[in-house]
């Protein structure tokens, strides 16, 4: 009967044993599951070298001693697990540098900006993970547009009828660290408006056209115009910074307290050739005999690319009759 009694104590103990362990290994695999894997901080020269590189990057921004930052890290860790766990090809990182942050005139710390090919947006909603996951998936295109020389007219119609709809089109040098200060803004108003206005940027350092066309100080830039119509208003630079409201608000009905200009028509070749002869006729000493054969010159071109435009004309009016009648 001891023996008996031995066996059957042993067989439970062994039993009691074996559900242990296979308790731990469950409680274990779970926790392994939920494990929060910690967004990594990085230098501001990685930070240059991925912007050159031109990766998608979410960049969780900081600064020493900010309350709110430590209270929003553990939720940005949990948007890093997730985005690994989705591989989402996001990288999610923290830079704890203050020129960078005033290098893209951040308002406030935290600021979690997302950057798309160098093209940052920021994030406005609440600090909530679902929220800025969707958030990510919403704004991974940049909304807004690069025009030039060559595609300006065609696309926005401006001096023409604005078939295309209203337009916001700034123009700046991509080096000028007031224009570099825009980019978020910029975006976040394209991202805003998409389905309102066209948003819209110009490279005055590549498209000279479009710069003595819309008479841009290259110097002061960003320049931004709004297009409406025919008509076009110049933004005060003041509504160029701050927060993005401001911006939004002014094209709502701010707008409308600013005088309204026609927008000028394309630039053409013909302008380029008068310009060319204003700026020579400038150049030269007044009374010298230089003035007389550059002024005939002159002349002498603009009458021969006047009569090749004519005779263009002409020749399209000629093909345009059709056939002759049979007699």
């Amino acid at each position: 009967m001891k023996m008996a009694g031995d066996s059957t104590s042993s067989k439970c103990s062994f039993a009691l044993t074996l559900a242990y362990l296979l308790f731990h290994c469950f409680v274990s695999c779970a926790g392994q599951g939920d494990e929060v894997i910690g967004a990594q901080e990085i230098s501001a020269e990685t930070f240059e070298r991925k912007m050159e590189a031109g990766d998608l990057l979410l960049v969780n921004f900081i600064g020493p001693g900010c309350r709110n930052c430590k209270e929003f890290a553990p939720i940005f860790d949990q948007v890093n697990t997730e985005l690994l766990k989705e591989k989402l090809d996001i990288p999610a990182v923290i830079i704890n540098n203050l020129d960078i942050v005033k290098h893209y005139d951040f308002q406030k710390l935290p600021s979690l900006v997302f950057f798309r090919k160098t093209v940052p947006i920021l994030y406005e909603g609440h600090h909530e993970v679902e929220e800025i996951l969707a958030w990510l998936e919403n704004t991974r295109e940049v909304q807004g547009r690069f025009l030039n020389d060559k595609d300006f007219e065609h696309l926005t119609q401006a001096s023409t009828g604005a078939t295309t709809g209203d337009w916001l089109v700034q123009f700046c040098d991509p080096e000028r660290p007031q224009c570099v200060a825009l980019q978020t803004i910029w975006e976040t108003v394209a991202y805003r408006l998409k389905d309102r206005i066209n948003v819209a940027t110009v490279d005055t350092t590549t498209n000279k056209a479009l710069v003595k066309r819309f008479n841009i100080a290259v110097q002061k830039t960003p320049t931004v115009l709004l297009m409406k119509g025919q008509r076009m208003y110049r933004i005060h630079p003041k509504m160029l910074t701050g927060p993005a409201d401001r911006l939004e608000t002014w094209l709502s009905t701010g707008y409308k307290a600013n005088k309204a200009i026609n927008v000028p028509r394309e630039w053409t070749r013909v302008d380029d050739l008068t310009e060319d002869i204003a700026n020579k006729l400038k150049a030269v000493q007044p009374g010298g005999r230089g003035v007389f054969v550059l002024i005939v010159g002159s002349l002498v071109i603009f009458s021969l690319v006047l009569c090749k435009v004519f005779l263009k004309r002409g020749n399209n009016q000629t093909t345009g009759r059709g056939p002759k009648k049979g007699v």
